[in-house]
């Protein structure tokens, strides 16, 4: 039994966008959600360091408990989500000294088992400027004020995700978006985020996903939820939630979020020409010591790899796998792979017609697309980066970061004509953009970086596995 090594890895990080957007957060000082104004993972009118140290063009750093969701940062407030033990934390730091300001404390309403490489608090927070929301697969969604008090909460779950959930909230005007895509009884829903109450509510057939949703202003139109599943990408309207438009085969497992530019919207989802592992009956053969045509838990102990996925293939979390539930598995990982471009339009099914282009080879594990000053940016595990034509799908050059050779979980971020690539050992990678990119700097923090970095105003946040840093030019 064969599997992918994306999968040893759960979901945290994700997405970009370009324009047009609806109730796009236009002051470049703030960074609201995960990856910034919807999701683009850009910011203009700053200016930032290409060096930077724990001594060096450090402003502050600050202690604080481990999770892989990433900061998000208002005009005077970084907010950050984290877990310890039975406790799901929210954090509310300043944003010029790193001081803390609040944490609050809540008690996780159940226990869901978690792929190791996933945790308890892996999706971003999302704030409106005062309040922040968050969201955790084992409570649902929290709202707190400027003050740290409760505000309201929404009860969510229980979700069936081996790999944990990983999307995050978003907010379009005072409309909180969330999708919960799990093994059974998907959904997307809206929340009015000044009262908590449930606006709508609509089901989905995706299987597993760990996506965040991005918001479309279409020229003609109202305003669109565009949400990447396990099989389709599908545009919802944003004040009812009906189902407008989608485009299937584009991949299973996303990680991320659609990515919005000026004509095409692009998504990025797992998958493969062939399945990622065998027929069972070839499993059978080679596991089934019993003969009673089901692979137990126990027959897989010999081979490492397989019995850490076993909940994968074990839907029903009975310890058997049976040949239904590999089939489901073996069969989702065709549904299309790899780097999809669309235009966002229409009505119903327009798989035939709306897809502008496609790249189904070398692709990122988890990382999500960059759409920067005209040029895309794939930054794949192995260090090695492409540059595309997000017109055409062009590849424009591909090469690699020679002293960071390694995995990647961060998205990749940009601001003042740079890209930042954030590696898994903490290695931040600093690009000149362009379609021709060079390597400007190297910069080691020493320390695990799971999440996507944030850019506000003149200062670059990153969070390491125990410090969030905020770099800014001159600052020592």
């Amino acid at each position: 039994m064969r599997f992918k090594t994306l999968f040893f890895v759960a979901i945290a990080l994700f997405v970009v966008a370009g324009s047009p957007t609806y109730a796009q957060n236009k002051n470049t000082a703030e960074w609201p959600q995960f990856r910034g104004p919807n999701g683009t993972g850009v910011a203009e009118g700053s200016t930032l360091p290409a060096e930077f140290s724990s001594t060096k063009n450090l402003a502050w750093k600050a202690t604080v408990p481990f999770a892989r969701s990433s900061p998000v940062v208002t005009a005077d407030r970084v907010f950050l989500t984290a877990s310890e033990d039975d406790k799901l934390i929210t954090l509310a730091l300043d944003r010029k000294t790193g001081k803390l300001l609040w944490r609050r404390d809540v008690v996780r309403a159940r226990h869901m088992p978690i792929f190791k490489a996933n945790d308890a608090a892996s999706p971003s927070p999302v704030s409106d400027g005062k309040n922040v929301y968050a969201f955790f697969g084992e409570l649902g969604l929290i709202s707190y004020g400027p003050d740290g008090k409760e505000r309201w909460r929404v009860p969510l779950g229980p979700f069936n995700s081996f790999y944990g959930m990983g999307g995050s909230p978003v907010l379009a005007g005072n409309t909180l978006l969330m999708v919960c895509d799990h093994r059974n009884g998907s959904f997307i829903i809206a929340i009015d985020a000044r009262t908590g109450k449930e606006l709508w509510k609509t089901s989905r057939t995706n299987f597993e996903g760990y996506a965040t949703p991005a918001i479309y202003k279409p020229k003609d139109g109202p305003a669109q939820v565009i949400v990447l599943g396990s099989q389709s990408v599908d545009a919802y309207s944003l004040d009812k939630g009906e189902r407008l438009w989608w485009v299937m085969k584009v991949g299973s497992y996303p990680k991320g979020v659609v990515v919005v530019g000026t004509d095409l919207v692009y998504v990025l989802a797992e998958g493969g020409d062939e399945p990622f592992f065998p027929p069972f009956d070839e499993t059978l053969k080679q596991s089934d010591a019993n003969k009673d045509q089901r692979i137990h838990r126990d027959e897989m102990a010999s081979q490492k790899e397989a019995l850490e996925h076993f909940g994968w293939l074990d839907a029903n979390n009975d310890g058997y796998v049976d040949r239904a539930e590999y089939d489901f598995v073996r069969n989702s990982t065709t549904l299309g792979h790899g780097l999809t471009a669309v235009r966002p339009s229409g009505r119903g099914d327009v798989t035939s017609s709306n897809v502008a282009w496609r790249l189904q080879k070398g692709y990122p594990n988890i990382p999500a697309p960059l759409i920067y000053q005209g040029v895309m940016y794939l930054m794949k595990e192995g260090g090695i980066v492409s540059s595309l034509d997000p017109v055409s799908g062009q590849v424009l050059k591909q090469g690699r970061t020679p002293d960071a050779l390694e995995e990647y979980y961060a998205s990749p971020v940009a601001a003042d004509g740079k890209i930042f690539l954030v590696s898994a050992s903490g290695k931040v990678t600093v690009l000149k953009a362009g379609a021709q990119w060079e390597i400007l700097k190297m910069n080691d923090l020493d320390e695990e970086v799971w999440a996507t970095p944030a850019i506000a105003g003149n200062n670059l946040y990153v969070r390491t596995r125990n410090t969030l840093y905020s770099f800014g030019a001159n600052a020592k």
